[in-house]
């Protein structure tokens, strides 16, 4: 068995003209990332790596094949005369790919109107006889510190997650016995906002989420309906956030919706305690406040069993596993969704801090990674 290292991570390469107030500093970070980011890993997702109207997206496949990752694929490119700009997705891999496909959601809102958001697959050839299978994504975003449920961009971004899922089951049902993880830039607060925490009795202050006694499902709503989403199990998806259901048997394959898959958030499970890391930076390292949010993920997908995850920790047919002690029984999770052909080892947040005098980060967003066994 190997060991693979996969990162997930949004680099901020936004096209031309569109720039930070003084500079967004992109050739200067392209080169950072290609020398100091690219040789670290053997698969890697990258979002907002824009080819269009520059040759950045291409500087970054270059960097890949003068490290080993001599296999790559990226989103469509589009003509500027639709007002349309590529998606920003592009996938570098040490591994054959030996099969590939991308989707392209309905056209988003506000400042992604003008991006061809969508997602990535590929399912990548390991040694003789194994396959690994990705997903890359990069949803709607949000301009409010806090998006409320009925806002434009949050229905928006519900609507993508459901196209994904149709996307993840295509794909997939062919290959349910094989690894597959789901991972980008989902633009969906983990963290509970203060309106939900105060609600709930629970922590107001985002600061507190390093205490110890932290409640362990504490998951924003938004959360749990993408995950919920995601599995399939739009009955689970709290009610303000249901995404209009677009001829559910074409889009699950039958006409009960159920859920298809188990997930497990790798970044939040392997954190100490549980919790949603934040994945968001301040690129210039200045005293101004940014938001600090938890918005990208990397998610392990297996095929659905009863016994699974439950993010809303509630009675119902999918429970969380108790030990004697009342407390969630991990064990019994990672047995159940981990496959006997590889382990997942490790995953983390990894920040790409950097000493310059004008940006403290490689991008306004962290890196979200982890280490398969296969």
């Amino acid at each position: 068995m190997e060991n693979i290292r996969i990162l997930s991570y949004n680099v901020f390469l936004r096209p031309p003209p569109v720039h930070d107030k003084l500079s967004d500093y992109k050739e200067e970070r392209v080169k950072l990332i290609g020398d100091t980011v690219v040789p670290n890993y053997d698969i890697i997702a990258f979002e907002e790596a824009f080819g269009s109207l520059n040759k950045r997206r291409d500087a970054l496949k270059e960097y890949g094949k003068k490290h080993g990752l001599i296999y790559n694929y990226s989103d469509a490119p589009h003509s500027i005369c639709n007002l349309k700009v590529d998606g920003g997705l592009l996938l570098l891999s040490r591994y054959p790919i030996v099969e590939k496909d991308s989707t392209e959601y309905s056209r988003g809102c506000h400042s992604d109107w003008l991006a061809s958001k969508g997602a990535l697959y590929v399912r990548l050839k390991i040694g003789d006889n194994k396959h690994i299978n990705i997903f890359l994504t990069h949803l709607q975003a949000s301009y409010e510190e806090y998006p409320k449920p009925d806002s434009k961009a949050v229905k928006v971004r519900m609507q993508q997650a459901l196209h994904l899922h149709k996307f993840i089951f295509e794909h997939m049902k062919n290959h349910k016995n094989e690894p597959c993880f789901v991972m980008g830039d989902f633009n969906v607060d983990g963290v509970r906002p203060p309106e939900e925490i105060e609600n709930k009795g629970w922590y107001s202050d985002k600061s507190t989420l390093k205490d110890k006694n932290l409640d362990v499902y504490a998951h924003s709503n938004e959360y749990i309906a993408l995950v919920n989403i995601l599995k399939g199990d739009l009955n689970s998806v709290p009610e303000e956030y249901k995404p209009q259901v677009i001829s559910e048997a074409s889009l699950l394959g039958a006409n009960k919706i159920e859920p298809r898959f188990n997930i497990r958030d790798l970044i939040y499970n392997f954190q100490d305690p549980n919790l949603h890391p934040i994945t968001t930076s301040n690129f210039r390292g200045t005293d101004q406040p940014y938001e600090q949010k938890s918005l990208d993920y990397i998610f392990e997908l297996t095929p659905y069993e009863e016994v699974c995850y439950n993010y809303e920790n509630r009675e119902d047919d999918c429970k969380t596993p108790i030990n004697n002690d009342m407390q969630p029984d991990q064990t019994k999770i990672e047995n159940n969704l981990l496959s006997n052909q590889y382990k997942v080892c490790s995953a983390k947040v990894e920040p790409y801090e950097v000493n310059n005098p004008n940006y403290k980060y490689l991008s306004d967003h962290l890196s979200v990674t982890t280490t398969v066994q296969i």
